[in-house]
């Protein structure tokens, strides 16, 4: 296409060169200009489509991505993700021995010894607890962090449903207001041909019939020799008929008039629903713009269509799969295994504490002592045994963890229960709104053409007006019961990803 464009309009140069006889100069500097308005052009074009592109990029900030920005930005997510990672800090720390314990002496005045002088001593003590303490609580600590794993997925899962669900009811609002505008669209049409309707009515009242009139005067002179009679009869039918005539064009007149006003008050109606639905996108994008935590007046931009999951439903091991993946479930099971630990070393605490130290005494000479041994340092070995004599707080911190675990395990029993209710919920619900689907759309191509057939009859004979707004107002409702219906399939599948939880 460019290229026929610049064939051409090099051919109107050297067409209009050769006629006027321009110089080579003077053809070469349009064949120039020529080239510089393609290139132009050219920029032009590239530069719409690199916009074009940077607001289909834009356009294409879809669920996934909206859902990626809230596991990255929101502060709530990312609190449970430090504390995740605070716990895991706490296996390495009650996993180690205990610091040992080391002393130094200092005699400022020598002791006198058989051996010499102590000047000094030097004591080095580890305590060992008993034979697998370390490993339990070290356990513990890890199933701990493993439970705050697992409140961190139920938090992720709890707002990506939060996004989720509004994200379906922004779309179902946008998608609200775009049938309200339709419906406005019809009843302004409407609105338009009552209006023509009654202008042309009162012109016709307005105007008298110049066609009576004619006919009187006609049937007046052809009568006049001896038929008087006949013709005043006539005169007077004459009369009658255009009373009648404008009685009923008054009539007329004010049922189109009564239908307008009734129009005008259910477009007045509209009006302020479209309000209210406009005020509704406006809460659920801030609301949606705080879950992602980003300024509440960016806009969400949404899809034509919601795009429905493909999974199966309905199959009867779901529940099997949720209740293995599900991270509530998970959380309490992690809770179970950190109290069964738990036991495990307060029990192995209330067993003897073992330390093994090693001292050393540094000697100096002394000139009385006559020993072997003057002025040897001396090295002792040192085991100490910490006795557990008091048994009662170790007996309580044992039933203390047993009590808990039953506490976690009566926990996992409500959690499944809850799980399998909301898992019902979800699939009734899921179940309920294909149906209503299914109906809704039979009901809308039935109610649309009874409209057509009343729009019809309403244009050649005024009539049903009432039928016309009743017909309306149902499918009005029958669209929003549609769309209605829709978000709550999307949103039960919603319901159970947020159970199923995989990831």
């Amino acid at each position: 296409m460019w290229f026929n464009f610049y064939h051409k309009g090099t051919q109107r140069v050297f067409t209009k060169a050769r006629k006027v006889q321009f110089s080579f100069t003077t053809l070469m500097d349009a064949t120039i200009k020529i080239k510089n308005i393609k290139m132009k052009k050219i920029k032009f074009k590239l530069t719409i489509i690199f916009i074009s592109l940077c607001f289909n990029l834009n356009a294409q900030e879809n669920l996934d991505s909206l859902l990626k920005m809230a596991a990255k930005n929101n502060p709530s997510l990312k609190s449970k993700f430090y504390k995740y990672q605070a716990d895991l800090q706490k296996a390495p720390q009650v996993g180690s021995l205990a610091d040992p314990d080391l002393t130094i002496g200092y005699y400022i005045e020598p002791m006198e010894l058989v051996s010499g002088k102590q000047r000094a001593q030097i004591q080095f003590m580890q305590m060992f607890p008993w034979f697998g303490t370390l490993k339990a609580a070290k356990d513990e600590a890890s199933a701990m962090a493993l439970s705050s794993f697992e409140l961190f997925r139920t938090e992720k899962e709890e707002i990506f449903y939060n996004v989720r669900i509004n994200y379906f009811q922004l779309f179902l609002t946008n998608k609200q207001i775009k049938i309200y505008d339709t419906t406005m669209v019809l009843l302004k049409s409407i609105e338009e041909l009552l209006l023509s309707k009654i202008k042309s009515v009162n012109s016709s009242s307005t105007n008298p019939t110049s066609s009576g009139g004619t006919t009187l005067k006609n049937n007046t002179g052809q009568n006049s020799g001896g038929m008087g009679m006949s013709g005043g009869n006539q005169q007077s039918n004459q009369q009658s008929n255009s009373s009648m005539n404008s009685s009923s064009m008054s009539a007329g007149s004010s049922s189109s008039f009564s239908d307008l006003l009734r129009l005008q008050v259910e477009i007045k109606e509209l009006d302020d629903n479209i309000a209210t639905l406009k005020d509704r996108k406006n809460r659920l994008t801030i609301q949606l713009n705080e879950l992602l935590n980003r300024n509440p007046s960016n806009e969400i931009f949404l899809p034509d269509s919601l795009s429905i999951p493909l999974f199966d439903f309905y199959n009867p091991a779901l529940f099997d799969s949720i209740k293995v993946n599900n991270p509530m479930i998970k959380m309490n099971k992690a809770d179970i295994l950190a109290y069964q630990k738990r036991q495990l070393m307060n029990k192995k605490m209330s067993y003897p504490m073992i330390g093994l130290g090693l001292s050393y005494s540094i000697i100096d000479k002394s000139d009385m002592s006559t020993s072997p041994m003057n002025g040897q340092d001396m090295i002792m070995p040192m085991l100490t045994v910490k006795l557990p004599i008091y048994r009662k707080k170790y007996n309580a911190s044992v039933k203390e963890a047993a009590i808990l675990e039953m506490s976690a395990s009566e926990q996992l029993k409500n959690s499944e229960n809850m799980l399998y209710a909301t898992y019902s919920e979800n699939i009734f619900a899921l179940k309920d709104a294909e149906r209503k689907l299914k109906l809704y759309k039979d009901i809308i191509s039935l109610t649309q053409k009874s409209i057509d057939v009343l729009i019809v009859q309403y244009a050649s004979s005024g009539a049903e007006f009432d039928s016309l707004i009743r017909l309306y107002k149902q499918l009005l409702d029958y669209k929003l019961n549609i769309m209605q219906a829709q978000t709550d399939k999307i949103s039960s599948i919603a319901g159970l990803q947020k159970l199923i939880s995989k990831n």
